[in-house]
């Protein structure tokens, strides 16, 4: 039986989750709220523009979740009649619990309500740290992302923090390895087309450079297949518009001292981040 599912919000990320809902039959879009702009073709979808948090339709559609890309308070939507809300926009409130999928989806449970999908930077070193961590250990690590713009505003209007957030949402997604993580003042860099999260890391180990690649290559190509990219060529050709991978790691950064370890991993756009999304939705539903 098919979950009805509605999108709210404007943009490029609103576009990317109504792209990656396509053509699955395990989630029925039922309805698009677009409060400002349009969020791209839906078919014959029935829209609404409403601003009123109060005035929501979930309701009246019946809604199972709402995928919210507007960054509104997750209790506004439970409080319009959705049943669940997958916040998908920043510094999401009135969540339950944090989820990557691929690195503790499984902690879904019936019992939560508003689930809150990180960020984007966070689904691009998570998978990393997961793989690293239970074959070296990490006892200390510190993030540093690399924007591809030069100005502080995202396409869909929220504002870039100093912090991605990538390091607090890394402490509830992998608990064992809570206060372990640290960030830097993210980077800019104009004229490159993808973001990248740089992790140095002090491994519980000595290690080496083909060591920790071989991690990641087995990764990539195994259990983690849907989910990263292994890269061995430049960052900037590395990665695909097309490609509905959220993590991918460049073999060609990875440096090691003894136990000191450095990897970087990124991302291109919305499209692999709205995948993990919508992933996170189609196990939510059957918890």
């Amino acid at each position: 039986m098919s979950v009805r599912v509605a999108v709210d919000g404007s943009g490029a990320m609103a576009a990317s989750v109504l792209h990656a809902l396509a053509g699955r039959d395990d989630l029925d879009l039922v309805v698009l709220n677009t409060p400002s702009g349009d969020a791209g073709g839906a078919g014959i979808v029935p829209r609404s523009r409403e601003r009123d948090a109060r005035r929501l339709p979930w309701k009246r559609h019946a809604v199972d979740i709402v995928f919210d890309c507007s960054g509104r308070d997750a209790r506004t939507h439970l409080a319009a009649g959705a049943r669940r809300v997958l916040s998908c926009a920043p510094a999401a409130r009135g969540a339950d619990t944090t989820v990557v999928y691929g690195v503790n989806h499984r902690a879904l449970r019936p019992s939560h309500r508003a689930v809150h999908g990180a960020c984007r930077a966070t689904h691009g070193i998570a998978p990393v740290a997961r793989v690293l961590h239970d074959a070296l250990g990490i006892s200390n690590a510190m993030l540093t992302a690399v924007y591809s713009r030069p100005h502080d505003v995202e396409g869909d209007g929220f504002a870039l923090p100093l912090r991605t957030g990538a390091a607090d949402h890394l402490h509830r997604v992998l608990p064992e390895l809570d206060h372990c993580f640290d960030e830097t003042e993210p980077m800019r860099m104009p004229g490159v087309h993808a973001s990248l999260i740089g992790m140095v890391f002090v491994a519980e180990r000595t290690t080496t450079v083909e060591e920790v690649n071989s991690l990641m290559q087995a990764a990539a190509f195994g259990d983690w297949a849907d989910i990263v990219r292994y890269g061995d060529t430049p960052f900037s050709t590395a990665l695909s518009d097309r490609d509905t991978r959220s993590c991918i790691f460049e073999a060609g950064w990875t440096q090691v001292s003894g136990r000191v370890v450095k990897v970087c991993a990124g991302y291109r756009g919305d499209r692999g981040y709205a995948h993990r999304m919508v992933d996170t939705a189609a196990v939510w539903k059957a918890s």
